[in-house]
């Protein structure tokens, strides 16, 4: 009885203590609750800019990747030069690689096309077409009249490379005519990164007239 009674006696001292202890305990509760609530802030904060500089990396990581492995470029010029001999053509068809990996052309028959052209204002019709080939090897009608020349069907041109193919056509009258390369992609290089899949062809062309020859 005697602790209740002293309590009583001195409560408001009791209750000067107790609201203090009651702020104490508040105030520690704000200052844990803001450093948590600043740690919390500071991590997410982190963790966005970790995961946004992450996705920019793989992002450039991409970028280099397509740099290196699936650039194919080229540049093809088309150069002529008329026979003196006989009425006809030179074809040399240059090629050069200036993409990142290798790349490789079909050359089989109609990869070179040359037509006689009729015009008419901006219509223009074909009279003639002529398919010459790429010849590795010519038959020689006299001392192997049973032989048979040999064509180059497929040609590589590695990075940085540069190659000419060469055509002759025999042509029947002058006039004007239109030579065209075509070449589609194809794959004879093993490794996936080495293959050409994408969808893209390859196209060069010229036109060129041809005069009677001089006499």
């Amino acid at each position: 009885m005697s602790f209740f009674k002293k309590w009583w006696d001195n409560h408001d001292k009791s209750n000067n203590v107790l609201s203090g202890l009651h702020y104490i305990v508040i105030s520690l509760a704000i200052i844990i609750g803001g450093g948590w609530a600043l740690y919390t802030f500071n991590a997410l904060r982190m963790a966005s800019n970790a995961e946004t500089q992450l996705a920019k990396t793989n992002e450039e990581l991409n970028q280099i990747r397509e740099q290196i492995k699936g650039t194919d470029s080229s540049s093809i010029t088309i150069n002529t030069t008329s026979l003196k001999t006989q009425l006809g053509l030179i074809i040399n068809i240059t090629i050069k690689n200036n993409g990142k990996r290798p790349l490789s052309f079909d050359t089989s028959k109609g990869a070179v096309t040359v037509y006689k052209i009729e015009t008419n204002g901006d219509k223009v019709e074909q009279s003639q077409m002529f398919l010459p080939n790429l010849y590795t090897s010519i038959r020689d009608k006299k001392l192997a009249p049973d032989a048979k020349s040999k064509t180059l069907t497929k040609t590589h041109v590695l990075i940085g490379a540069e190659k000419t193919l060469s055509y002759v056509v025999g042509l029947s009258k002058p006039g004007i005519y239109y030579i065209t390369f075509r070449s589609t992609p194809d794959s004879n290089f093993e490794g996936d990164e080495l293959k050409n899949t994408k969808p893209v062809e390859w196209f060069a062309s010229s036109y060129i007239e041809i005069t009677k020859l001089k006499k």
